[in-house]
């Protein structure tokens, strides 16, 4: 293992599990063609927490797959979740034998916020 890839698990495996986020933007899906032909399908979702400080924490999770493009179908930009997420990291070589290592972040459960509050009227 590289150390890059040392730093990235250690960096992952520090990080909580759950997040309660603001969903910002939820990106189109894309898909593309695997090595072996067949279509991977995958999403982005831009999440956003710390609001109240002067620089807000924002975040990209990326979807891939069908059940976890399940879990986008659900979210609704402008609202709160916690997220339950996944965290990935793999080396990869080029046909130079380059190395690079890169991680990802992916949620595989996002329930909804609610303050308890009841409507707002009075009547």
């Amino acid at each position: 293992m590289s150390l890059n890839s040392f730093l990235i698990l250690y960096y992952i495996y520090k990080m909580p599990s759950e997040l309660q986020a603001y969903v910002v933007r939820i990106f189109p899906t894309v898909t593309r063609k695997t090595k072996d032909g067949s279509d991977f399908v995958s999403q982005k979702v831009l999440v956003e927490w710390n609001r109240d400080q002067e620089f807000p924490s924002r975040m990209v999770l990326e979807q891939w797959g069908d059940k976890k493009i399940e879990v986008v179908k659900g979210l609704q930009e402008w609202h709160e979740y916690i997220f339950s997420l996944n965290f990935r990291a793999n080396e990869w070589k080029d046909a130079n034998w380059n190395e690079t290592a890169f991680g990802s972040i992916s949620a595989w459960k996002a329930e909804e916020m609610h303050d308890g509050s009841t409507d707002p009227l009075p009547f």
